[in-house]
Formats: structure tokens, C-alpha cells, sequence
């Protein structure tokens, strides 16, 4: 939901609460002000009426419309004001209307009267029902200006924003020009875009800090490697003794495993830069025939029996060289995990997957672990443990999924093309 949206039904709810609560003032404001207008009424009407006493002396009872006056043979107690609630036959309306009664005894000219006085009271469903339409009447029209004004707001007030998060969503930490920003006059989005502005400039210095890094080490190092491994091969030729070669052999081993991690970690690092973004609709079915066709020489001289079903023509869409790295550590994972004697090699294609299954020692762990880096099954084997680590960071950027099971002595490895 957009922001303007939530601030709009936030308001809203808010004006609701406001309302309902006016509604409860108002009604007991009006309620109490209503009741002392009908008291004032009756108590002006009461000051005409004894003026009319004054003037006619009535000897006998006088009963009209919402007025009774009774005079009185003895005394009375006067000026005595009661005030009370009482149901009275309308004649207009013709049925019985709920009306404040005053009663008060009074003196006029040296005799005492028993005056009571009516008048209709305005019911208080009568003062909810106004209260309700009026305020239902205003809440619409509050509804309308706000919806019509948060549209204003949204195509007008923030689009800077708006701006600023599709400045966001074309940022590409390869590029070297600065993050251009909309002009705004709004304090907040200029903080905002400044902000922005100098992350994006610290991140793209970082990048190529730790960039320019990754590729210096990984050349300085291999130099030196190089330079110890040519010696150590010399020293091969040699007279040596046994423990001598061994020790040799160990060296060269080391130093042959330091050059693939560094070579390894420098292609972790270049996935993660998204140095391969550039994707393109390959053939990856003739890419598996050719990688394959360069490994059967290694598979026959295992020993392993190779079973292919490969769909034809099958396009996916991902960087080339990325998908060869994929498809060559998914082959040697499944000919260097293998049994040595009746091991089999089982590779499908088709437009959803691909999969490798291969022959291997039971897992004693959960085969998803292996997933990360430098996670090893068996530590006594001279794999390095970022082969898996690999082939599920290819599978992120480029929107794959990977899965890993083992069954039994068999081990199935499937990626998904989504």
C-alpha cells in the first residue's frame, strides 16, 4: 500500500474517533441547552400567565391547552418550582407526547393559585437522529476532500519521492557518474537525497576498494605460487629419498590447493559484485553435451557408468561463461564423490531442471549444509568445500533454485530454471 494511501486511511480513522466523540459532546451540549430553553419557556410563559391571573381574578378553575390554573381556598406554599417529565395528549399530532411540566404555587393580588404549565420536549432520539445526519453529512464531505486532496498530494507533493526511489532502483554500483536526484523544495527529501547520495558514493568507493583488492591478491599470490611450485619440481628431479619426495609431493599439493582457493574465493567475490549481470538466452543443452564430452575420458578411467537424457535445444537464460562454471562443479562433484567400484552418473535436461545423480557414501548430515562455504562432508578428503558454495550463489543471481537430496547411496543435485 502506497504512503499516502496509509496516511490517508490513518486520517480517516482518526476523524472517525474525532467524530464519534463530538457526536456524544455535542449531543449532551445540545441536550442540556435545550433543557433549560424549555425551562425558560415555561418559566416566561408562567410570568404571562400570572399577568392574565392579575388582570381577570378568575373564582374558577381555568383548564386549556398546557395550561391548568386552580385557585385556592386555603393557603399555600409558594414559589415552590417543580419541574418534571409527564405524558400529555398532543391534539395536533394526535397521539400522547412525552412534555416538561412546571408546577408552582403563587399569590396574586391576595389569592392563591395552583398554576401547572406543559410544553412539548424534543425527544432524544429526535436530537440523535439530527446529530447522526449531520455529522454523517459532514464525515462524507470530509471523506471526499481528503481522497481528492491525497490524489493532489500524491501526483504533486510527492514526487520527488517518487523520483528519488526510481534514482534508487537504476543505481548500478559498477557505474562511476553520481546518483542524479529530482530538485525539491521539501527540507526531508532533500535530506533524503543527500543521504542517499553520499551512501551510494561510499558504497561505489568500497566496491571498487575491495574489487581492486580481490584481483591484486589473487595475482601477487598466484605469482609467488608459481615460483614455489616450479622449484618444488625441480627438486623432483632431484636425488631424493623417499621421505624427501613425500614431503615434496605434500608441498606441491598445498601449494596447488592455495592457488584453487584463491582462484575460487576471487570467482565467490566476482558473483557477488554481479560482474556476470549481462545474461543471454544460451543453448544450455549443447553446452552440457560439450562439457561432458570433455570429461568421459576421466568418467571411463573411474570407471563409471554414464546415463544421459538431455532434452535438445534447451535455452536458458544466464550468463554463459557462469552456466559452464555450474555444470562443471556439478560433474565433478558427481565423479569426485563417487564410489570407486559399480558407480553410475545419471544427467537430465529439460526445460524445467537439471540434474545430476550420481553413486556415493551415505550423508550423515543434512545435504543442505553443504551449501556452505567451506562445508565439508568428510574433512580427510582434500576438498576445499566451496565447490556447492559456488554452484548455489551462480543458482541466486540468476534466479534458479537448487536442491540436494540423498537417498540411500545416491545423491540427486536438481536446479531449477525459473
Amino acid at each position: 500500500m502506497r504512503l499516502i494511501n496509509k496516511i490517508t486511511l490513518i486520517f480517516l480513522g482518526v476523524s472517525f474517533i474525532v467524530f464519534l466523540i463530538g457526536g456524544l459532546v455535542t449531543y449532551k451540549v445540545i441536550g442540556d441547552e435545550i433543557k433549560k430553553e424549555e425551562k425558560w419557556f415555561l418559566l416566561e410563559r408562567l410570568t404571562s400567565t400570572e399577568k392574565y391571573i392579575g388582570r381577570k381574578q378568575p373564582q374558577n378553575p381555568i383548564i386549556r391547552d398546557k395550561v391548568i390554573i386552580l385557585p385556592q381556598k386555603d393557603s399555600i406554599l409558594t414559589d415552590n418550582y417543580i419541574f418534571s417529565d409527564t405524558i400529555v395528549y398532543h391534539r395536533t399530532l394526535e397521539r400522547p407526547e412525552l412534555h416538561n411540566k412546571l408546577e408552582v404555587g403563587k399569590k396574586i393580588e391576595g389569592r392563591f393559585y395552583k398554576i401547572t404549565l406543559y410544553d412539548i420536549i424534543i425527544e432524544q432520539d429526535d436530537i440523535i437522529d439530527g446529530i447522526v445526519e449531520s455529522l454523517f453529512k459532514t464525515y462524507l464531505i470530509l471523506l471526499a476532500l481528503v481522497l481528492i486532496m491525497g490524489w493532489i498530494l500524491s501526483k504533486r507533493l510527492l514526487i520527488p519521492f517518487e523520483k528519488t526511489l526510481q534514482s534508487i532502483r537504476h543505481f548500478d554500483i559498477k557505474e562511476t557518474e553520481p546518483v542524479e536526484f529530482h530538485k525539491t523544495g521539501t527540507k526531508e527529501f532533500k535530506r533524503l537525497n543527500q543521504f542517499i547520495e553520499n551512501m551510494s558514493s561510499k558504497i561505489r568507493r568500497d566496491y571498487q576498494s575491495l574489487k581492486e583488492f580481490s584481483e591484486n591478491a589473487s595475482h601477487e599470490i598466484q605469482t609467488p605460487l608459481s615460483v614455489a611450485k616450479g622449484k618444488l619440481e625441480l627438486l623432483q628431479d632431484t636425488p631424493l629419498d623417499e621421505n624427501q619426495q613425500q614431503l615434496v609431493k605434500e608441498a606441491q599439493k598445498s601449494i596447488t590447493n592455495i592457488s584453487k582457493l584463491g582462484n575460487m574465493l576471487t570467482l565467490l567475490a566476482k558473483i557477488d559484485n554481479h560482474e556476470f549481470d549481462t545474461r543471454n538466452q544460451i543453448n544450455g543443452s549443447e553446452i552440457l553435451e560439450e562439457i561432458i564430452e570433455d570429461y568421459k575420458e576421466l568418467i571411463y578411467l573411474k570407471g563409471l557408468k554414464m546415463d544421459l537424457d538431455i532434452e535438445e535445444d534447451v535455452q536458458v537464460s544466464i550468463n554463459s561463461t557462469l552456466f559452464e562454471i555450474l555444470v562443471n562443479n556439478l560433474l565433478k562433484n558427481a565423479i569426485k564423490h563417487n564410489v570407486n567400484t559399480n558407480g553410475y552418473i545419471s544427467v537430465e535436461m529439460n526445460r524445467a531442471y537439471l540434474q545430476f545423480k550420481n553413486s556415493g557414501i551415505l550423508l550423515k548430515s543434512d545435504p543442505n549444509l553443504l551449501f556452505g562455504r567451506f562445508k565439508k562432508e568428510n574433512f580427510k578428503t582434500n576438498s576445499l568445500g566451496l565447490g556447492l558454495s559456488i554452484i548455489k550463489k551462480i543458482c541466486e543471481v540468476n534466479n534458479m533454485s537448487i536442491d540436494y537430496s540423498c537417498k540411500e547411496q545416491e545423491h540427486i543435485l536438481t536446479v531449477y530454471f525459473h
